[in-house]
């Protein structure tokens, strides 16, 4: 481009210049204004890392703190357990000691949560509830009014003409309708008779040898008659009647009634065996127990194993398993036996356990009343002791095996839960271990309403023998304890069979006393042929 004046395009060239020179120096000034907005902008941030960087410090340092707190914490609850482990078992060891010294603070029951409440040092008086419980019937049941028997059972029909008294109208003129019976129970006191028998006495003419006929009801050569001491020994060892009462009602020596009692335990010692050998072979339920039973001051016990079928009664000198094991025998059987936990029912025997709840319920009580302020104690007995009642009690429900499995199994589910359940307390420990170490002992209840959760059977069993104890103070000789096993075994299981005890001793001596002792078993086992206990 060719410019006319010089000067113009100078003139005009700084102008533009000048323009861009402006422009440029404003894009420097935004450019520097942005630049410094930025920088202040890093500063805050710088200012804010900073303090941030000092909060996390302080954070850390408070972490580093409470971490060391806690650990100190973690080890004042770690020496505070052991102090309380210290301190159960030294209040036990305590415990211990004070009864090896016998001491009592004069509140103590003498048997414990066992003790009967005639015993009791200081008895309660009983709740409002129990006290407002009466005897009788049920309100508005209507009852049964009296019975008459039938004439089939009647042991004499009487034939009355009597008249009655006046009328209430004032005269006295009866005339006969009808023949109406009136039933009555009668008792014929007991009386001993003392009969003299005359017969015959024979000779052989070929050896010259003396010889008589058979006396009915007598053993051969005997002074007492077959009946009467069948009713002797069935009062003394079946009834629990003392040896002093029957000797003052029947007019019997003492040493007699003893003789008599070893010399009919001993004719019937087979019988006895062989209800052993039936009683293993039969039983599918067996309760068992022991209580003490002294022989001529010597320490012994009273065994008993039995059911609905079978009684059996065994004394001797020790509470060894040797005694279970005699009489359950070691090969495999087909039954539930149930005892409490003593250990004298040894694992050798080969069948089905089931622990009685009665005993687990007793030993809640007491961890109760020994930790009244432990609420872990108190809540934990709270939770499992109604459920121990309820599996006793559930089989007197009347329900159906369907019903009935399915509550059972309900509460063995939440039993097996409680006693699964952590604990710190030493007495819940002890109580939950015997269900984690006994499982298969302690829920064979579930299977049936058959199999009871409870010992008590063969707790009332042993009632009579305890009470015996306590006024005999136990047998004198060893021939007394073989006595009292044979002939309470033979009577008991004699009257749960359905047989009168009294008849069926006297049957079973009239049996011996005619050379037929092996019939007295069909009497006890008439459905089967006698086998060979063999």
């Amino acid at each position: 481009m060719s410019w006319k004046n010089p000067q113009d395009w100078q003139t005009k060239r700084i102008a533009e210049l000048e323009h861009s020179n402006e422009a440029l120096f404003e894009r420097f000034r935004v450019a520097n204004e942005e630049t410094s907005a930025i920088f202040n902008r890093v500063k805050q941030e710088e200012r804010k890392r900073l303090f941030a960087e000092s909060q996390v410090q302080e954070l850390r340092e408070k972490a580093d703190n409470l971490n060391l707190e806690n650990r100190q914490l973690r080890k004042e609850i770690r020496d505070q357990e052991k102090l309380q482990d210290s301190l159960n078992i030294a209040v036990g060891r305590i415990k211990e000691l004070e009864k090896q010294l016998n001491k009592r603070s004069g509140r103590e029951e003498p048997y414990g949560l066992a003790t009967p409440s005639s015993k009791r040092i200081n008895k309660v008086n009983s709740t409002p509830e129990n006290r407002g419980k009466r005897g009788g019937a049920r309100p508005g049941h209507k009852g049964h009014g009296r019975k008459e028997f039938p004439t089939e059972e009647a042991d004499k029909i009487v034939s009355l003409d009597v008249m009655p008294d006046g009328c209430e109208c004032g005269e006295n003129n009866w005339n006969p309708k009808q023949i109406i019976s009136h039933s009555v129970y009668r008792f014929i006191p007991a009386r001993v008779e003392k009969c003299i028998y005359r017969k015959l006495e024979y000779v052989c003419t070929s050896c010259g040898r003396h010889a008589s006929g058979h006396t009915p009801g007598v053993i051969r050569g005997a002074l007492y008659g077959n009946a009467m001491i069948a009713h002797l020994l069935t009062e003394h060892y079946c009834h629990g009647q003392t040896a002093g009462s029957l000797v003052k009602r029947w007019n019997i020596n003492r040493g007699s009634l003893f003789q008599l009692a070893h010399r009919t335990a001993t004719q019937l010692e087979k019988c006895f065996e062989y209800i052993l050998f039936r009683f293993r072979q039969d039983s599918r339920l067996v309760h068992a127990d022991e209580t003490p039973w002294a022989m001529d001051g010597a320490k012994g016990y009273a065994w008993f194993f039995g059911n609905d079928d079978f009684k059996i009664f065994i004394l001797r000198h020790t509470r060894s398993s040797e005694v279970p094991k005699a009489v359950l025998g070691s090969k495999p059987l087909d039954l539930v036996l149930i005892t409490d936990r003593y250990s004298g029912y040894t694992v050798e025997l080969r069948m089905a356990r089931q622990y009685c709840y009665v005993h687990l319920l007793r030993d809640l009580k007491k961890e109760e009343q020994d930790f009244p302020n432990e609420a872990e104690v108190q809540l934990f007995a709270a939770e499992l002791s109604p459920r121990l009642a309820e599996a006793v009690s559930l089989r007197n429900r009347n329900l159906s095996l369907e019903d009935y499995r399915q509550k059972a199994r309900q509460l063995q589910q939440e039993i097996e839960t409680i006693c699964d359940t952590q604990a710190r307390h030493p007495a819940v420990q002890h109580i939950q271990n015997i269900f984690r170490e006994n499982r298969d002992k302690m829920f064979q209840w579930v299977n049936s309403p058959e199999i009871p959760a409870d010992n008590n059977f063969a707790e009332r069993e042993l009632r009579p023998t305890v009470i015996a104890r306590k006024i005999s103070f136990g047998s004198q000789a060893e021939r007394g304890l073989k006595t009292r096993e044979t002939l309470m075994t033979i009577l008991h299981t004699a009257r749960c069979r359905g047989l009168d005890p009294a008849q069926f001793l006297e049957n079973a001596l009239n049996l011996i006393s005619e050379n037929k002792p092996d019939d007295i078993l069909q009497m006890l086992f008439p459905a089967q042929k006698k086998e060979n206990a063999a």
